[in-house]
């Protein structure tokens, strides 16, 4: 099934079409703990589920979602015959949806498929994700994210694309100026990891592209004189960014950040923007590192020089330095001294993620050096 996507103010109200279709007779509803009212999802939800149809709440998890977590999910999930979920809440709440409607049908301990040892079955039921946030992305992709011993792990299925999105700009009028900020940015490394990456394909940066121009339009605007109007370009510039990187998956900026949220606690999409200008750098410095894009050194010179521009530059260092800029614009400190106060750069460098660090189209082989350089500026 292609998945069937509603887009616009009050778009939200389309649910009761979409539960229509599908007949259920009992929803699990995953949600965030506080956004789901402030967002004002709940009200709008509740009116059409209550004295139409049998629903549960699940909410008990941590904003990145960890491995005890989801086992507590797929436990209430399984105590009940639910035949429908929807989750309504930022990428955390999607990603432990997503999760618990692949993992809770499979026939062997949820580690097995989370560490790889068993490969997914293609088992799910209809899932309806329906974003508060404009950043992750989780709605438009087949991925889902846990953590296991402090430790990022994907997964990855088919079956985990949601069949149903809602894209409702109205949900994201009550998110304060950080979250925004942090979204936004989360939204924007996709966007310019997803057309550097080398699984990526002209459609992929066609959606990548897309994204990033709107979301350099409008992200500061959005951040500090939030609007109907920059709200809703700023949902469909992370939406496309989630297309984008649904196809190529994301690179060396998001390889580092996963560990410096787990050990430092600075959300995700903070952690990541860290470390896009010094990866922006690192990939232009063609003539000292490994090509690792089999399109070759002159393609990947290419992108570094479409993205400089896209960033307004001549430059990648000019570019990294518009990036820090855009940061403190909006709020996000840009120091990783600041941030990790009580962290020793050894333990960050031991977690960062190999599997995307591998997509990068520039062999790194000094993890230190990049940290250091955040460390330094």
């Amino acid at each position: 099934m292609r998945q069937k996507e509603y887009f616009g103010f009050n778009s939200i109200s389309k649910l009761k079409e979409i539960i229509d279709i599908e007949s259920p007779s009992k929803i699990f509803l995953v949600t965030g703990k506080s956004s789901y009212e402030k967002s004002g999802a709940k009200d709008k939800i509740e009116n059409i589920l209550k004295g139409n149809i049998d629903y549960q709440i699940f909410n008990d998890f941590s904003n990145n979602p960890k491995y005890t977590d989801l086992r507590k999910g797929i436990s209430k999930f399984k105590s009940e015959e639910f035949d429908m979920i929807i989750a309504i809440g930022g990428g955390s709440v999607i990603d432990m949806a997503k999760s618990i409607n692949i993992l809770a049908k499979q026939d062997h301990p949820p580690e097995k498929y989370i560490l790889k040892q068993k490969k997914l079955a293609d088992k799910s039921i209809p899932l309806c994700a329906i974003p508060t946030t404009s950043g992750t992305g989780s709605e438009a992709t087949h991925f889902s994210v846990i953590y296991y011993n402090e430790t990022k792990y994907s997964l990855a299925n088919q079956n985990i694309f949601p069949d149903y999105v809602v894209l409702d700009p109205e949900l994201t009028f009550s998110l304060s100026e950080y979250i925004t900020a942090s979204t936004g940015m989360d939204a924007l490394c996709q966007a310019v990891e997803s057309y550097w990456s080398v699984n990526s394909t002209e459609k992929s940066k066609k959606f990548a592209e897309k994204a990033i121009k709107i979301l350099l339009k409008n992200i500061n605007e959005t951040v500090n004189n939030p609007g109907k109007l920059n709200r809703k370009k700023m949902m469909l510039g992370a939406n496309y960014a989630g297309k984008a990187i649904n196809i190529s998956k994301t690179t060396a900026p998001h390889a580092f950040s996963y560990i410096v949220t787990s050990k430092c606690n600075v959300p995700h999409g903070h952690a990541v923007s860290l470390f896009l200008g010094e990866i922006l750098i690192h990939n232009s410095e063609l003539d000292q590192n490994e090509i690792v894009d089999y399109r070759g050194k002159e393609y990947v010179r290419g992108v570094v020089n479409d993205i400089n521009q896209f960033f307004y530059s001549l430059n990648s260092k000019e570019a990294r330095d518009n990036i820090y800029e855009l940061m403190i614009n909006i709020g996000l400190e840009t120091s990783l001294s600041k941030l990790c106060k009580d962290v020793k750069v050894k333990d960050l460098i031991e977690g960062v993620n190999q599997e995307r660090l591998k997509n990068n189209p520039v062999y790194i082989n000094n993890i230190r050096e990049i940290f250091n350089r955040i460390i330094a500026f």
